[in-house]
């Protein structure tokens, strides 16, 4: 492979790390694998700075030539199969690049594969929905529910995955989406409460529901940035997950007391 020139690997570059912030990766394997494509492009002399909400890329020849580029990324989501697909894909072409007996990646190809990669979803939203509902159930079982109330978790988990789905296209804030998703399962749940018969121990239904929006992974990337030197990055990512929490805790509570001042419907 030809080296390319340097606005066309910058890009390339630059690609690479906006797929792999926007899936949720930590910034440490960001700049990783930014600067290992790089150093296939033959630009050794590249540095990479990343945010959770930005990245700072600057890629040198080693001498007169320089360029420097700024992505501001807008949204976020968890998308781990991105990216191990983007990981897989790199190693691939490090590999190539190393060994003479193999054709090396062409910047066209990388292209092509980085393409289909952010345009691909892993998994059709019906069943991301429906895995909401199990991920909701199993944990109210876990909690010490029956099986009514595991069906009942199913249901709300549900329809709050659906409902959560609709407002991602509204484009709410985090802590805004957050807080009207736990809204959402205090109500669905005092709703089917009022309309199931029989006992249901609302407490764990609740907790079940809540399940879905606890921000599990995005607390184990800011240990992560944390341990590997990146403190900006983890600090920001350690407040985030807090302003869910307290999103949630206040969308729970909201809900109980306008549940409570309409007398119980």
């Amino acid at each position: 492979m030809s080296k390319p020139a340097i606005k066309e690997a910058s890009e390339v570059i630059l690609e690479v790390g906006r797929i792999l912030l926007a899936s949720g990766s930590t910034t440490n394997r960001v700049e990783t694998m930014m600067l290992k494509v790089a150093n296939c492009f033959g630009y050794p002399k590249t540095h990479a700075f990343v945010t959770p909400t930005g990245i700072f890329l600057t890629v040198s020849d080693g001498k007169n030539e320089h360029r420097t580029n700024i992505y501001r990324i807008e949204s976020r989501q968890m998308n781990l199969g991105k990216i191990t697909a983007i990981s897989r894909l790199i190693t691939e072409m490090e590999k190539a690049h190393c060994d003479v007996t193999n054709s090396k990646m062409s910047v066209t190809k990388l292209k092509a594969e980085l393409y289909r990669v952010d345009h691909t979803q892993n998994w059709p939203t019906w069943l991301q929905i429906f895995a909401g509902g199990a991920t909701s159930g199993f944990f109210c079982l876990l909690y010490g529910g029956s099986w009514l109330e595991f069906a009942v978790a199913y249901a709300v988990g549900v329809l709050v995955s659906l409902s959560v789905y609709l407002l991602g296209k509204l484009r709410l804030t985090l802590y805004l989406a957050n807080t009207v998703g736990a809204m959402l399962i205090v109500l669905f749940t005092k709703l089917f409460q009022v309309w199931v018969p029989g006992y249901l121990n609302t407490d764990k239904i609740i907790i079940g529901g809540i399940m879905l929006l606890v921000p599990g992974l995005a607390m184990v990337n800011a240990i992560r940035d944390t341990m590997s030197g990146d403190l900006v990055s983890g600090m920001a990512r350690g407040v985030e997950a807090i302003f869910i929490a307290v999103a949630i805790a206040t969308g729970t509570g909201v809900m109980f007391k306008i549940w409570t001042l309409l007398g119980g419907i």
